[in-house]
């Protein structure tokens, strides 16, 4: 299995980076009615009820993709697009703020993850892989399967922190995913002067850490959090997947 596109900008931490390419569709085309605080709820023919589980049924990359951090390409552009989250939610129900949302595709022996935070105060510290994440703003990717958990987090930077365990054990951070991943940004990183807007990572999951082939009709349950420290409040976790109405991946 081959390496990933080539990632063409690395980690992009200049204000205001997003930017029309062509005729394409940037981030904040594509998420511009959510950075207004509107409201999408996810289309009926990628997502549904399915017990207690919610089902996301993911597409096959109908193009290439280069993981840049944007999400201009055909695999996330041309029909019949990505799959999504909606919405991530408060504990109680209710759609969070700031909103949060992933889009996914699937292709070349790869899940890719387009993960989106509209973000007023971007902060992150860490800086080494494996690094402590979980203290900075962050999205954490759970996937499950076979009685195991693989977790990717990963920070505004695009640095990963992954391990994984087997049942309730602890947590085992020598495991590598091999994920790759790419930023974009919208704003000042770690300046609390400063109104940011977003930041937006493109990500690459290999199936075969997961222990899957690749193959239509495969399918691994997945959450999502993202953690995030607005100005003046107190640091707030949301998601999607998680709890009663845990998720799955299904691969189309």
């Amino acid at each position: 299995m081959g390496a990933p596109p080539r990632n063409r900008s690395a980690l992009l931490l200049a204000t205001t980076l997003v930017v029309a390419v062509g005729a394409g569709l940037t981030v904040r085309h594509l998420f511009a009615a959510h950075s207004l605080g509107a409201s999408v709820t996810p289309r009926a023919s990628t997502q549904a009820a399915a017990g207690p589980e919610t089902v996301l049924r993911v597409p096959h990359m109908p193009g290439g993709i280069t993981l840049d951090g944007d999400t201009d390409d055909p695999g996330w552009i041309s029909a019949p697009g990505p799959a999504r989250t909606g919405d991530f939610l408060m504990p109680d129900g209710t759609p969070a703020r700031p909103f949060s949302e992933v889009r996914l595709v699937w292709g070349d022996g790869y899940l890719y993850l387009a993960l989106y935070a509209a973000d007023e105060d971007i902060e992150t510290r860490t800086t080494e892989r494996d690094g402590p994440i979980w203290l900075d703003d962050e999205f954490r990717v759970v996937f499950s399967r076979e009685g195991v958990e693989y977790a990717i987090e990963v920070s505004p930077k695009a640095v990963i922190t992954d391990s994984m365990r087997v049942g309730d054990g602890k947590w085992d951070y020598t495991w590598n995913s091999g994920a790759h991943a790419s930023v974009e940004i919208d704003g000042s990183v770690n300046d609390p002067k400063n109104i940011d807007e977003e930041w937006a990572i493109e990500m690459a999951v290999p199936f075969e850490s997961l222990g899957m082939k690749g193959e239509p009709g495969e399918s691994v349950g997945m959450s999502v959090t993202r953690c995030d420290t607005p100005k003046r409040s107190a640091r707030v976790c949301t998601g999607w997947g998680e709890g009663e109405s845990r998720g799955r991946l299904v691969l189309k």
